[in-house]
């Protein structure tokens, strides 16, 4: 017990000094001036999160003001800790005006000058998914680093997002007042503001997709993992189940987590031939797998979702269709509870069955209530993508060369 709390202690105090170093280095950029053209990198690695980063690129390369420049990091396999040897076809053709860097290829990482970006975004707060170069707390020796936070905060006390990360962030960009609030309390010393609620793409993206419900097509987005510690999977209870819809009253599609099966088998809560075997009896019953990159394809293709405690909640939400929730009894956020009494909850499987039988025959009692909710708290972000990229060039304003 005393070599843990002697650790545990060593460790305090190195994330301290580290806290403090990274403020140290984020003050120097006061002072640091930038282009007159503004040059903005976008590390991007997965193309499922995309769509919270692409308006703000697409904004910049139509203005100006602004030279956005795409950082393609190759994928990251959890199962064997390791980066594929070259970057994927996706990113660069998701490049608007040529510029582009691909940080791998043939397995040899890029030369990559950070210094010379004025702000550099990353897609994901986790370390691990990053080579040692692109580490938050080596960017944060080079450039201003910053971040739009990918997945809503749905519960307190939610450990998803590990607190070293933000300590190194110039300018973060959150789905609500209360998270930078409680970011700014932390972090933010000085007159320099860090996180700002001035808007959240992935409710602009919401907003924007196709608002009629037909109440014919189901999709189950499960969580990729069993720990409850970030909100647990009811994966394992339904799977079976979901098997057996009936094709008749509409269709069904599946979306796992995009790490869900990688972590599954490495874990070893299932194994390959069970992931093969699942997959093969939910085809021969015509359930689909979701396959698009971009989730927001599949939500206009969607009229009721049924979801673990996620940030796909919130952003179907943002249509005004039906979700079923299988809920996670923890103490909700400001944010999820906005939301929360326009979802249906579902805590066994015949809570879950019933109200999807329910609203396959068009019986949506939340409609109005959901619309409510929505009107009045959630169409103050139409505009996001504007006032993010409209808050960058602010904060560039106070570094420009006399």
């Amino acid at each position: 017990m005393a070599d843990s709390a002697l650790i545990k202690g060593l460790k305090t105090i190195k994330r301290g000094a580290d806290t403090r170093n990274a403020l140290r280095l984020i003050r120097g950029f006061e002072s640091r001036p930038v282009h007159d053209v503004i040059k903005v990198g976008f590390i991007v690695q997965m193309p499922e999160i995309w769509h919270v980063q692409q308006p703000i690129y697409k904004l910049m390369c139509e203005d100006g003001r602004f030279d956005p420049w795409l950082i393609i990091m190759p994928p990251y396999n959890i199962r064997n800790k390791s980066f594929e040897d070259n970057i994927s076809g996706y990113f660069v053709n998701e490049c608007i005006n040529g510029n582009r860097i691909e940080a791998i290829k043939d397995g040899q990482w890029c030369d990559l000058v950070l210094d010379d970006f004025d702000y550099v975004f990353v897609q994901r707060p986790f370390s691990e998914y990053y080579p040692s170069h692109l580490k938050s707390w080596e960017i944060v020796r080079h450039t201003r680093l910053c971040y739009i936070t990918y997945a809503t905060h749905e519960f307190e006390d939610n450990d998803e997002y590990p607190n070293d990360f933000f300590k190194d962030v110039y300018l973060g960009f959150h789905e609500d007042e209360s998270v930078a609030d409680m970011l700014n309390a932390k972090y933010s010393k000085g007159t320099h503001k860090r996180f700002y609620s001035v808007g959240y793409t992935s409710y602009e993206k919401g907003l924007s997709l196709d608002k009629e419900c037909r109440y014919k097509r189901v999709l189950w987005a499960p969580r990729w993992s069993t720990d409850s510690v970030v909100g647990g999977s009811h994966f394992l209870d339904y799977y079976k189940q979901m098997g057996e819809f009936d094709s008749n009253a509409g269709s069904l599609t599946v979306r796992p987590h995009p790490l869900m099966w990688d972590n599954f088998i490495k874990k070893g809560i299932i194994t390959e031939e069970e992931k093969d075997k699942i997959l093969s009896d939910w085809n021969a019953n015509g359930i689909k797998t979701d396959k698009n990159p971009s989730i927001l394809d599949t939500f206009n293709e969607t009229d009721i979702l049924i979801s673990d405690i996620s940030s796909v909640i919130p952003m179907f939400f943002m249509t005004g269709k039906p979700v079923i929730y299988c809920p996670f009894e923890c103490e909700y956020t400001p944010s999820f509870k906005k939301i929360l009494p326009g979802l249906y909850q579902a805590r066994d499987w015949n809570e879950l069955s019933d109200t999807i039988n329910r609203l396959l025959n068009g019986d949506d009692p939340l409609e109005k209530e959901r619309g409510r909710i929505l009107n009045k708290h959630f169409m103050k972000y139409v505009h996001s993508s504007e006032a993010i990229v409209e808050q960058i060039y602010n904060n560039s304003l106070e570094h420009k060369k006399e």
